[in-house]
């Protein structure tokens, strides 16, 4: 029965399906047999076509992790495993990639890219163990792709899932919709070609389709990364002589003022190492092939940028205690950024610098986009990102942070939590109505809950607040309420108790419904906790298909909120979508009154409560809020609401090191 199950599946894919245009093409003549063939070629493209925005988020993702060194690793079975191996084997000689960077891995072996090792395919395991022989090991910075036209072959399917299990990005690209690939990659491309001109012979549209996604997916990576100018393969190795001439016109064109002869150009390149780039830069700034190096990493590897910064300016010392200051909230993203280690955070810190210093205002020209600047430019810099207030984090990254920025005292380096950046808040403005307020609470609501306590620094030296206390901020599992997550959870619930009394569902469950894209309320449970499917449905929010199911949850806030406090003020709140609302402000309102009753010290009416967050930027959340803390008998000397945490970090830094 299992057999003849697969057997009526397989018949029924777009890929095995019979072309009446080529049923009778074994007695047509030859020249028509070529017609059929060339005008069942000429829908490819248009079917590639319809996939493009897929292909163009595919590119954007992979382009992420191989600028920070990740790799693509192609697998597949028969015609679709040998597309991969040839586009990764033809990568690093046409950009000068590294031959690691693009892996291309073949059902069965070496052996099978040039004769068939038989049942391969049919082996589930065979793509997992070969992924486990990779070396280094799979990472997140890693994106895989698997390859079947069936959207089928038991290797691809096992490697894919294999790899979405263990947090690498899996793209699964064939050319049947819907395909089984769906639940078990994290994006997938379905490109429908139709029947082929020899039935299942796959080698044919689907090959070519398949061969025109990869061109596109690999050369969008690689232009995505810097390894083009314009249309031109600057990147490009000049290992033979056509390349070689190659890279000569490619030298010209970017530099059409040159007189230097074909001599001269390839003994610029050998003292760059053949690297084009290089030669190119050194050139245009008259400098050695270490500082050519040194503009391009500056720019990220792009040559475009590398040529247009303007490198002549006279680059004169900033004096002994610098002239900037430097406020940077990662917030949640260093995060993400810590767990790939130390290295990788402060690569992320060390572009977001230069390109903060590429915007100064001209008359900042004296000061270079370079790090670690060649003399102290910064007086002091404050660092803020989730994580950072652990003691482990401090101790390790502190000095690295320091030498990187050439800070003239090392003293002068703050690092914490994001949410202390917003503590600067409390520090009174100049002109200010309120009295004088010496503490404060900062309120961070997003995804999640907590808040802080803070007292004015009795430290002449430093005007940055003293940490006091802490509340909530316990994460999702033990309940952050008054969270995106609590708010969205809480919709969820009520939507499934009322579809469990069997009652109907009210406007705001339909919305949670169309939210995941389901057609009922009763595939809501599978929607949380199953694989999203990659493939939004008609009305689907795409915060609704995040690989995280926390943030998926937590993305159905905003809808709460639209039906709790319309955007038009004509139309009615919903009272469902209100209550729940009302009672996360409340819990919210608990959170801070539990700081309130641990430090005596803070009484609310000589207080300020400062709001961060997403869900603090929401002024209507913000009133139900201050309503429910009046409503206790909480009335606090000033509200802040603060948008961006490095905004009221960098006016600690500017008393303190710049006055």
């Amino acid at each position: 029965m299992s057999n003849l199950r697969t057997t009526l599946q397989l018949s029924n894919l777009q890929t095995e399906s019979r072309n009446a245009l080529s049923s009778n093409i074994d007695v047509i003549s030859t020249l028509e047999m070529c017609r059929v063939m060339n005008s069942e070629d000429s829908k490819i493209a248009g079917a590639v076509g319809s996939c493009l925005g897929d292909i163009a988020a595919v590119i954007d993702l992979i382009a992420e992790r191989v600028r920070e060194n990740g790799r693509v690793i192609y697998f597949g079975a028969g015609t679709s495993g040998r597309l991969g191996v040839l586009d990764a084997s033809e990568i690093p000689p046409t950009f000068s990639a590294p031959f690691s960077q693009f892996i291309g891995i073949m059902a069965g072996g070496d052996t099978a890219i040039r004769k068939a090792v038989e049942g391969a395919e049919d082996s589930s395991d065979g793509a997992i163990r070969d992924l486990q022989l990779l070396d280094p090991p799979l990472s997140p910075l890693d994106a895989v792709i698997g390859i079947a036209s069936s959207g089928r072959t038991p290797y691809v399917l096992g490697g894919l899932s294999y790899a979405r299990d263990n947090g690498i990005l899996s793209v699964g690209i064939c050319c049947v919709k819907p395909s089984e690939m769906r639940e078990k990659c994290t994006r997938v491309i379905e490109c429908v070609v139709g029947p082929e001109i020899v039935t299942g012979s796959t080698r044919m549209k689907a090959g070519t389709a398949t061969k025109l996604i990869l061109n596109m997916i690999s050369t969008g990576v690689m232009i995505r990364i810097g390894k083009t100018y314009g249309n031109l393969m600057v990147d490009v190795k000049p290992s033979n002589f056509k390349l070689v001439d190659r890279a000569r016109r490619i030298f010209r064109a970017v530099l059409p003022d040159t007189t230097l002869s074909d001599i001269q150009i390839d003994s610029l390149l050998e003292s760059c190492d053949n690297n084009v780039k290089c030669a190119i830069v050194a050139h245009k700034y008259q400098c050695s092939a270490q500082e050519a190096l040194h503009r391009l990493d500056i720019a990220g590897g792009v040559l475009k940028k590398a040529t247009q910064v303007v490198a002549d300016r006279p680059q004169t010392a900033a004096g002994p205690h610098g002239k900037l200051v430097l406020c940077i909230d990662a917030g949640e993203r260093s995060v993400k950024r810590v767990t790939l280690g130390h290295d990788a955070a402060l690569k992320a810190l060390r572009k977001a610098v230069i390109a903060a210093l590429g915007q100064l205002p001209t008359d900042s020209g004296t000061i270079a986009p370079v790090l670690p600047p060649s003399s102290p430019i910064f007086a002091g810099a404050w660092i803020g990102g989730a994580g950072l207030g652990r003691t482990t984090d401090l101790a390790s990254i502190r000095l690295q942070i320091a030498t990187l920025l050439n800070l003239a005292d090392p003293q002068n380096l703050i690092v914490t939590h994001d949410a202390a950046l917003l503590s600067s808040a409390i520090i009174s403005r100049p002109g200010a109505t309120a009295p004088h307020i010496t503490n404060g609470i900062v309120l961070v609501t997003g995804t999640g809950t907590l808040a802080h306590s803070y007292a004015l620094s009795c430290d002449e030296r430093s005007s940055l607040p003293r940490p006091l206390s802490r509340s909530s901020g316990w994460g999702y599992l033990l309940g952050d309420e008054g969270s995106a997550f609590a708010i969205g959870r809480d919709a969820l619930r009520a939507a499934l108790e009322q579809h469990d009394c069997g009652l109907p569902a009210t406007p705001l469950h339909l919305a949670v419904a169309k939210y995941f894209g389901c057609g009922s309320i009763g595939e809501l449970i599978s929607a949380v906790y199953l694989k999203a499917s990659p493939t939004l449905k008609e009305g689907q929010d795409p915060s609704s298909i995040d690989s995280d199911p926390k943030l998926r949850v937590a993305g159905l806030c905003r809808l709460v909120f639209n039906y709790a406090i319309p955007p038009a003020s004509s139309d009615l709140p919903d009272p469902e979508a209100l209550q729940i609302v009302q009672k996360h402000a409340s819990s919210a309102a608990d959170t801070i009154i539990r700081l309130l009753a641990r430090d005596s010290d803070i009484q609310a009416a000589q207080s300020i409560l400062v709001f961060g967050g997403a869900l603090g930027q929401v002024a209507g959340y913000r009133t139900l809020i201050v309503e429910a803390l009046k409503e206790k008998g909480h009335h606090f000397a000033r509200l802040e609401c603060v948008s961006e945490g490095a905004d009221a970090g960098i006016q600690v830094l500017v008393c303190d090191y710049l006055q």
